[in-house]
């Protein structure tokens, strides 16, 4: 092996040992706005407070003031599960989330999310249909561990995880002065 490709080797090292790390909750809050994952909590609470038959005590005021602290411990949940799901490949998962989520085709993609969730209008730049390299780097990204890595932590946010419900009852109790049982989430 030639000197420069044993000069090369420790950088190597390093690059591959810091890629390999956890991730911060930090940086998982920071990518949250480009996924179109941002506003995940307070769409959830907004979607059980809808609901009536649940909390059928709890006034309509009540029921309004409850949609934030259930929003910020869901979208808390959703950044302590990613954080604590990814393991050592969180920062490999962070790198190539970013990088799809910041291409055409990522950002067509959470586009899209959000017209078919809020009704919001297309940007003009996604008008018409997808370009070819829009299609490969969606393609791409849904084929890569990191689609199944955060589709995986997505689909466990349907089950309620211990300790959430009483975290939400006790957010709710002391931002809006509302005693909700925990067991009311299940």
């Amino acid at each position: 092996m030639s000197k420069a490709r044993w000069l090369m080797l420790p950088a190597l090292l390093a690059t591959s040992v810091a890629s390999a790390a956890p991730v911060t909750a930090q940086q998982i809050r920071d990518l949250l706005p480009l996924t179109g994952f941002e506003r995940m909590g307070e769409d959830a609470a907004k979607s059980i407070l809808a609901n009536e038959a649940f909390f059928p005590q709890v006034t309509p005021q009540q029921r309004q003031c409850m949609a934030a602290p259930i929003g910020a411990v869901l979208n808390d949940a959703l950044v302590e599960w990613l954080v604590s799901n990814l393991g050592d490949e969180g920062q490999v998962h962070l790198k190539r989330w970013q990088a799809f989520y910041t291409s055409q085709g990522g950002k067509r993609m959470v586009a899209t999310q959000r017209q078919m969730m809020y009704g919001t209008a297309l940007p003009a730049e996604f008008a018409g249909e997808p370009s070819e390299l829009e299609r490969k780097q969606v393609g791409e990204f849904m084929a890569s561990g990191s689609y199944e890595a955060l589709a995986a932590v997505l689909a466990e946010m349907g089950d309620m995880p211990d300790g959430l419900p009483a975290r939400m009852s006790e957010r709710i109790l002391g931002e809006c002065g509302v005693t909700i049982d925990s067991n009311e989430f299940s």
